[in-house]
């Protein structure tokens, strides 16, 4: 009988001890991208700050925006693009060093980003800010075979008066 309490109690402090180290190591983790970054998987759950050291499948995203060419649709405004996935989605502010969205202006970016499985579509927006947030999108492509078809203003005066659209993949 004594036996068996001491191997209970052997069993139990090595859960706690996993559980602690667990718990620790979790704590420890630092985010492997910007805090811009966020992903879920397929069922309705609240997105996270992708990590490193947790097994997220990475990949890369070959992004091009293209804005179209007529008077004005460019933006200053903060642009952000969510891609929707068979595996969840990822979201994530398109920037770069350059003047981007300009009128009749093409705009490339490279993403390392949480694998979302094959795309699905995509939403794509922005925040309304600068002097002339108005943006006229023509369209937007995900590597070299995901198309996704916009022609249309994204502007609170414009259209429907929204400043996102989600664009079924085509």
């Amino acid at each position: 009988m004594r036996i068996g309490r001491v191997v209970a109690g052997t069993m139990a402090l090595a859960a706690a001890t996993i559980m602690a180290t667990s718990e620790s190591a979790a704590a420890s983790v630092t985010p492997r991208i910007g805090s811009d970054h966020t992903y879920s998987g397929r069922q309705n759950t609240q997105s996270v700050p992708l990590h490193k050291g947790i097994g997220v499948a990475q990949r890369q995203y070959r992004i091009a925006v293209y804005t179209g060419n007529k008077e004005d649709a460019g933006t200053d405004a903060n642009v952000s693009i969510t891609i929707n996935g068979t595996r969840g989605f990822v979201k994530h502010k398109l920037d770069n060093s350059e003047n981007n969205f300009e009128s009749g202006k093409t705009d490339r970016f490279t993403l390392g980003l949480r694998d979302v499985g094959r795309i699905k579509s995509i939403t794509i927006r922005h925040d309304n800010s600068g002097k002339k947030p108005g943006w006229y999108l023509k369209r937007v492509t995900i590597d070299v075979n995901a198309k996704f078809p916009c022609n249309r203003w994204l502007a609170t005066d414009e259209d429907d008066g929204n400043t996102w659209v989600n664009i079924p993949r085509r």
